[in-house]
C-alpha cells in the first residue's frame, strides 16, 4: 500500500486501470496494441499485464494468445451487479425474451458518453452474442444508446455525442447529429428506440428505457434478431415486446406507472 502513495506508484495503479478498461472496451489486445493505446513502451505493457495476469484480472486467449479480462475482473462486476435492484428487475424480461421469444436480450447503462453492458442472455437465433458484460458500444448507432439518451434535453443529448460526422460501424448507420436527434425523439414519442442494421449488419434491435421510483430512466433493456426476412408485423411485435418488458422491470423498481 505504501507503493501506492508515491507517484510512480500511483502511475502504475492508473495504468493498470487503464489497461483493465481498455480491455473491457477493445475485447482482445496483443501487448503491444495495449502500449500503443495507453502510449507507454512495450516493456511496460508488458509488466503491467504480468501484474493483472497474477492476480487473475486478465488472462491470455488460448486461440489468439492475446489479453483479455479475466475472472477476477468478473467477479468484481458480478458483485456490483448482485447488490443492484436493477439485476433482480430485469432478470426475468431478459431471459423472457432470450427463451421464450428467441430475441437476445441486453441490459445496459450510460457511463462515460458509452453504453455498459450490465447483462447479455443469447437466445436461441442465429445471432450470436458477442458482447460481454461490462465491455462498451456506442450512443449513436445502438438501440441502448438512444433509448438512454432519450432522457436527456437535446443540449445534454449533443454534449453526449459530441461532434459529427460519428464513427461509421456499416453502411446503414446515422452519422449525423440531426438523424441521431430525430430518432431519439422518437422514442421520446413511442417508449422505444430501434437500431436498423446501423451497429451491425443484418441485425435489427430495439431499445427501451427503464426507470426507477423516481421516474428517472437509469438503465435501457433492448433485443436484437436477424434483420433478413423481417417484416413489418415482425417488427412491430418486436417493438411491443421490448417496450412491455422494460416497463414491466421498471414497475418492479417502483417506477409510475
Amino acid at each position: 500500500m505504501d507503493e501506492v502513495k508515491t507517484g510512480a506508484g500511483s502511475q502504475t495503479v492508473s495504468r493498470a486501470l487503464w489497461v483493465l478498461e481498455l480491455l473491457g472496451h477493445e475485447g482482445e489486445l496483443g501487448v503491444r496494441e495495449i502500449a500503443r493505446n495507453l502510449g507507454v513502451a512495450p516493456s511496460i505493457a508488458q509488466r503491467l499485464v504480468n501484474a493483472l495476469a497474477g492476480a487473475g484480472f486478465v488472462e491470455k486467449a488460448a486461440e489468439s494468445s492475446k489479453w483479455k479480462i479475466g475472472y477476477k475482473a468478473f467477479q468484481v462486476g458480478s458483485a456490483f451487479l448482485s447488490n443492484v435492484d436493477l439485476n433482480a428487475a430485469t432478470s426475468p424480461e431478459l431471459h423472457f425474451l432470450a427463451d421464450e421469444k428467441q430475441i437476445n436480450s441486453f441490459l445496459g447503462v450510460l457511463r462515460d458518453r458509452s453504453v455498459v453492458y450490465l447483462a447479455t442472455v443469447q437466445s436461441g437465433g442465429a445471432i450470436a452474442i458477442t458482447n460481454a458484460p461490462g465491455s462498451r458500444t456506442y450512443l449513436h448507432s445502438t438501440a441502448l444508446g438512444k433509448a438512454l439518451l432519450a432522457a436527456k434535453t437535446d443540449d445534454e443529448v449533443a454534449l453526449m455525442l459530441g461532434p459529427a460526422p460519428y464513427k461509421q460501424l456499416t453502411k446503414k448507420t446515422k452519422r449525423s447529429f440531426a438523424a441521431i436527434l430525430k430518432d431519439i425523439k422518437e422514442c421520446r414519442r413511442l417508449g422505444y428506440a430501434i437500431s436498423d442494421e446501423e451497429n451491425i449488419e443484418n441485425v435489427f434491435a430495439v431499445g427501451a428505457p427503464i426507470r426507477n421510483a423516481s421516474g428517472q430512466t437509469i438503465a435501457a433493456l433492448s433485443g436484437a434478431i436477424p434483420r433478413q426476412r423481417l417484416n413489418a408485423k415482425a417488427i412491430n411485435d418486436l417493438c411491443l415486446m421490448v417496450k412491455d418488458a422494460a416497463a414491466r422491470a421498471s414497475r418492479r423498481l417502483g417506477a409510475p406507472g
